[in-house]
């Protein structure tokens, strides 16, 4: 009797055991894969910091022969608007424009992209069906001298083509600058306070493994005719990206920009650029991500400056960027707070 007992006792304690201990580890770990690691989370740096004052040569010698004609699908690849870096600059921003953006491109030569030294933009576009449009950006380009145009249609789905030109870009004609941030131009770069960040809490030499963002973790592929960033599955089988960077603002340093350009000549096109680049590549190439979520401006921010109900948000407030799908109105709003901020250069370290 007591036998008989035993057997299904024990299978019932057993169950139960596997169940507390499936519930104990989702508490750690998440109902979810596990994701890379970051300074956010445990304060060790996945990035190193140059403590000399040393130049990154990119290793051209391992791209093809005629690489530099080529952009992934594209073998025919020319730009068609360049403007060298003349300059040794700190930081090299790569701002992805439609062509019919002038007024924000304005917006931007006027308030965080105006002229200083250490610094370099470029905006990066693609080619365009209007002559007259045409014309339009080569004028405009005459004046600013500003422009890096390739030879591939400006258009939704062409999103990676950008990037990944920016990336070669940066490569072949702006190889000297210590750091690379890719853009977007709705977006506020607060640049006093970064090229503070870039010289003080990062350092002046440049530094190595590093992409500075925002991730996204265990984000849902759009299935739905309704979304715009609908994906098939013949496009992307899986029910999930890998953890990637919205592409609205990306800092790399030059080593981790090569290897993702690197990679991305050899993939299979995928219009979603920062799912591919910074998701897709960079997981196969074992890049992680470092988060800088809590110096972005959040919509709320904007509108307590907007309306001076800065509360928290007075002249000390610290922050690198301002929320994407900027206003141009905005744009002008936070350039004049950002000119009345006296900010200790101390950033990261309160902020992880």
């Amino acid at each position: 009797m007591l036998e008989r007992r035993f057997w299904p006792n024990f299978a019932f304690i057993f169950i139960a055991l596997i169940i507390c201990l499936s519930i104990w580890q989702m508490s750690i770990v998440g109902p979810y894969p596990s994701t890379p690691i970051t300074p956010q989370y445990n304060n060790v740096p996945i990035y190193t910091l140059n403590t000399v004052n040393s130049t990154y040569t990119y290793p051209l010698e391992q791209l093809p022969k005629l690489d530099y004609s080529k952009l992934m699908n594209l073998n025919d690849f020319q730009f068609d608007i360049l403007n060298e870096c003349t300059s040794n600059p700190l930081l090299l921003v790569l701002v992805h424009t439609s062509p019919k953006n002038f007024e924000r491109r304005k917006s931007i030569r006027q308030t965080w992209g105006k002229h200083r030294t250490n610094l370099k933009i470029v905006f990066i576009l693609g080619t365009v069906q209007n002559s007259k449009q045409q014309k339009k950006l080569e004028e405009e380009n005459k004046k600013h001298r500003d422009f890096v145009q390739g030879r591939f249609l400006d258009a939704y789905k062409n999103m990676t083509y950008k990037h990944v030109m920016a990336f070669k870009y940066a490569i072949y004609h702006c190889p000297q600058a210590k750091y690379i941030l890719k853009t977007d131009d709705d977006v506020f770069v607060n640049m006093p306070t970064m090229m503070d960040f870039l010289t003080v809490e990062l350092s002046p030499y440049g530094a190595r493994n590093l992409l500075l963002c925002t991730p996204l973790v265990h984000s849902s592929v759009k299935r739905t005719f309704r979304s715009k960033w609908r994906v098939s599955f013949h496009e992307y089988k899986e029910r999930y990206y890998p953890p990637y960077c919205p592409g609205w603002a990306l800092l790399y340093s030059p080593d981790v920009l090569f290897t993702l350009y690197q990679e991305a000549q050899k993939s299979k096109y995928f219009w979603i650029d920062d799912v591919l680049i910074t998701g897709i590549l960079a997981k196969n190439k074992n890049i992680h991500h470092t988060s800088i979520r809590s110096l972005v401006l959040t919509r709320h921010n904007v509108d307590e400056i907007a309306t001076n109900q800065s509360g928290s948000h007075n002249s000390s407030r610290i922050f690198l960027y301002g929320p994407p799908d900027l206003s141009i109105e905005n744009m002008y709003l936070l350039w004049d707070f950002v000119k009345n901020q006296t900010n200790s250069k101390i950033i990261l370290k309160d902020h992880r």
